[in-house]
């Protein structure tokens, strides 16, 4: 009887275990997050999908999903973002997706885009930063002047900011503390 009771202990702690295992688990493979929530706890939607059109070409405002064969429709105003097959998350903002490359202690994000700025060398494509304070609020360049605007009460990160000598430090990826310069200071001024 003993044995078998502690046999029972012992199943309900693995299973219990492995339930909890795969609520805390980050999502892997392709899929949308509908809301932030759904993305703050790796909870992906459409996974098992044939598959999803994201209508990136003239910032359409549509997703197309098939499922089975049926395609659904939804609006990018109302799904948080997108997961690839990489693993790598993004976030659609004004009908385009924006790579996530940071969401901790606030959202950093990478765009693509196209710019005509020299008119002798055709249409070149340029990367841009952006960020956010809460992953869900308007997207700012990543400028020294809008990380001071967005947290104007923290001083120490103002005067830790000062010492950049170029924004682009600010991306700058710290091998030795696994990451980015802009989050390490920030951290730095808690």
């Amino acid at each position: 009887m003993k044995k078998n009771n502690l046999f029972s202990a012992i199943l309900l702690l693995v299973i219990s275990c492995s339930f909890t295992e795969i609520q805390t688990k980050p999502a892997t493979g392709k899929g949308l997050y509908l809301s932030m929530d759904d993305f703050k706890n790796h909870r992906l939607s459409y996974e098992t999908s044939d598959k999803i059109i994201l209508n990136e070409f003239f910032a359409s405002s549509s997703i197309k999903v098939i499922v089975n064969g049926e395609t659904k429709t939804l609006s990018k105003k109302q799904v948080f973002g997108y997961r690839d097959t990489n693993n790598e998350d993004y976030r659609f903002y004004k009908n385009e997706l924006y790579h996530i490359i940071l969401s901790e202690p606030f959202f950093v994000y990478k765009h693509d885009a196209t710019t005509t700025a020299d008119a002798n060398k055709g249409n070149l494509r340029k990367t841009y930063y952006y960020f956010s304070v809460n992953g869900s609020d308007e997207l700012v360049p990543l400028t020294i002047a809008n990380l001071k605007k967005s947290f104007p009460d923290n001083l120490k990160f103002h005067d830790l900011l000062d010492g950049i000598r170029n924004e682009a430090d600010l991306i700058s990826y710290d091998d030795y503390r696994k990451e980015l310069k802009v989050a390490y200071l920030y951290k730095k001024s808690l």
